[in-house]
This record gives structure tokens, C-alpha cells and sequence, in this order.
């Protein structure tokens, strides 16, 4: 069985997507990207550009399933309110293509691909090249989007195994 799960890493400015291929028990990453919006943009101009973006992305490579990382709420509450209308319309996106979508915690992607819940990005992108084999990231908005989609992978073996139907 085959299976295109695209993983997805929200932001303001910038939103990092990877897609990853399961083909058996084979897993290949087989594309990573950026969508960017100015930060000089107005927030409508920015909200306007990701969607039309990531429903082009959405478009083009046809995942069985988008996962999305959840927001981590830091210091700043504004920007987390942002981050968090932003990945409504991912999930929008995803909806209106009758996509399944799925959350995931930063802390479950970290405990996932390093047993540590408190892992770097770093100690992160290195497990997932591990893992992946893959080793053309360009920035860690690529490499936490992949992560995020393997991690779900996990997740959902691990699921599988204690639940057989």
C-alpha cells in the first residue's frame, strides 16, 4: 500500500511542507518546501498568499492526509493566536479537498524521532536524516515539516500494533 502523507510546519511568515512516501515498509521524503510571505505584507495579504500557496501544494502532490504541527504557545500570545488562525486554514484547505487532517505536538514529533520531548531541532533534523535518508534539507522549516509527517507515521504504527481490527 501506498501512502502520501504531507506534513506541514505553520507560521506567520513562513510555513515548511514536506511530503513523505510510505510504499511498503519503504519511506521516502519526496519534496520539501517553503511558502513565504513578506513580512512587510499586511495580514490579509499574508493569510491570502499561504492559502492560495499551500491549496497549490495541497493540489499538486495529492496526500492521502495533511498533519499539521500544533501550535506551541511561547511568550508571545499574539503571534500564537496567529499561528493558530493559520493553521485553521490549513485544516480549511484540507476540508474542502475532503482531506483528512491530523494535529500533532511539537513535543510528540520530538519524543517520536528522539525518545526526548525536550529535543533541539538539531538532535531532530539529524534522527530524521537518519531515519529518511534524506539529507537536502535547506532549513529547518523543511526538516521540522518532515518531521512532523514521520512522526505521524509513528504514531500511527504504534496505534495499529495495540488495536489490530
Amino acid at each position: 500500500m501506498i501512502q502520501k502523507i504531507l506534513g506541514v510546519d505553520p507560521a506567520v511568515n513562513r510555513v515548511g511542507y514536506g511530503l513523505v512516501e510510505v510504499r511498503d515498509k519503504s519511506l521516502a521524503v519526496l519534496s520539501t518546501g517553503v511558502i513565504v510571505s513578506a513580512a512587510s505584507s499586511s495580514y490579509y495579504q499574508k493569510i491570502t498568499n499561504l492559502i492560495e500557496k499551500f491549496d497549490r501544494v495541497i493540489d499538486r502532490f495529492l496526500p492521502d492526509i495533511v498533519v499539521i504541527e500544533e501550535i506551541y504557545v511561547g511568550k508571545n500570545a499574539r503571534i500564537a493566536l496567529k499561528i493558530g488562525q493559520i493553521t485553521g486554514l490549513l485544516i480549511a484547505s484540507s476540508v474542502r479537498r475532503s482531506l483528512p487532517f491530523h494535529l500533532i505536538s511539537p513535543a510528540e514529533v520530538k519524543e517520536s524521532l528522539t525518545g526526548s520531548g525536550i529535543a533541539t531541532k538539531q538532535q531532530v533534523q539529524f534522527m530524521l536524516e537518519h531515519i529518511t535518508g534524506y539529507r537536502s534539507f535547506k532549513n529547518t522549516d523543511e526538516s521540522d515539516a518532515v518531521a512532523v509527517a514521520v512522526a505521524y507515521l509513528q504514531h500511527k504504527k504504534e496505534y495499529d500494533l495495540l488495536y489490530i481490527r
